[in-house]
């Protein structure tokens, strides 16, 4: 008996124009109805969740959400449920680190993207519209220390990414979650905050086991929620890793593939 679905956003839940495939909007709505929880598990924070969460009719104070790959768990009313954020001093390594490769980093919460880079690329411009979020530009002393600092990302060109999370030094690998959550962007998370942890407090706050939910994702940073829960989905868009690990394999996000898993499941 599924009682909770987690659903990725990036590559599942949002087709390629980056909005809900159409075919997902009514059984998603159909299964929340019947009583199925459907929480939000994503890297994005909760202002870049809002549209969504309005169009699929998930706006009462009972519906969650779970943020920055598991950093903030929320309500979708704004209250924070569990938190596992950054120290000022790990944000000042990692920014080190951007230094060395010459990659962009900035941080995210729920308020804006902050950036001690002057050269704001098109990634960064992107990323800023599909959260709803405004670019803050610093100094590194006008910085706050005592900011909430739930992620920072690199973001960059794709394949000076993907050269760069080769190189990332083993120490800070044992530090943080590096996760390649797609082309031309590294979520970095503090060790302890993965989707499976968020999704596990949360969880427990509903006095729900992990067997009694379905997950469905397409990238790296998914694992981890996929090896929690008791059915976890892949997307036919998914990356291989994912794909090994699921249950079954949806139809893509461009063919309303979590719609198609949830009729499977749910039998909406």
């Amino acid at each position: 008996m599924i009682k909770l679905v987690a659903i990725d956003m990036d590559g599942t839940l949002l087709n390629s124009n980056h909005v809900i495939a159409p075919q997902n909007i009514p059984v998603i709505k159909k299964a929340s109805a019947s009583g199925v929880k459907v929480v939000l598990t994503t890297g994005r924070p909760l202002s870049g969740l809002q549209a969504e969460l309005k169009t699929l009719g998930l706006v009462d104070s009972d519906q969650y959400v779970v943020a920055f790959n598991g950093s903030l768990v929320q309500s979708v009313t704004g209250e924070i449920l569990s938190s596992t954020v950054f120290d000022f001093s790990d944000y000042l390594e990692l920014e080190q680190l951007a230094n060395q490769y010459q990659v962009h980093l900035d941080i995210e919460n729920n308020d804006a993207i902050y950036t001690t880079n002057h050269n704001i690329n098109t990634t960064v411009s992107t990323e800023s519209y599909l959260l709803n979020l405004p670019i803050k530009i610093c100094d590194l002393a006008e910085l706050p220390q005592d900011l909430l600092i739930p992620k920072c990302m690199y973001i960059d060109d794709p394949v000076k990414i993907e050269r760069f999370v080769e190189e990332i030094p083993s120490s800070m690998q044992d530090r943080y979650n590096f996760l390649l959550s797609d082309r031309g962007y590294i979520d970095v998370a503090p060790k302890a905050a993965t989707k499976a942890n968020g999704l596990q407090k949360l969880a427990n706050v509903l006095d729900i086991k992990a067997d009694e939910i379905m997950a469905i994702g397409d990238q790296r940073n998914d694992l981890s929620m996929l090896n929690y829960v008791g059915l976890p989905v892949a997307m036919g868009n998914a990356i291989d890793d994912v794909k090994a690990v699921a249950k079954f394999v949806t139809g893509t996000n461009d063919d309303g593939g979590v719609a198609q898993a949830l009729t499977k499941v749910l039998g909406n």
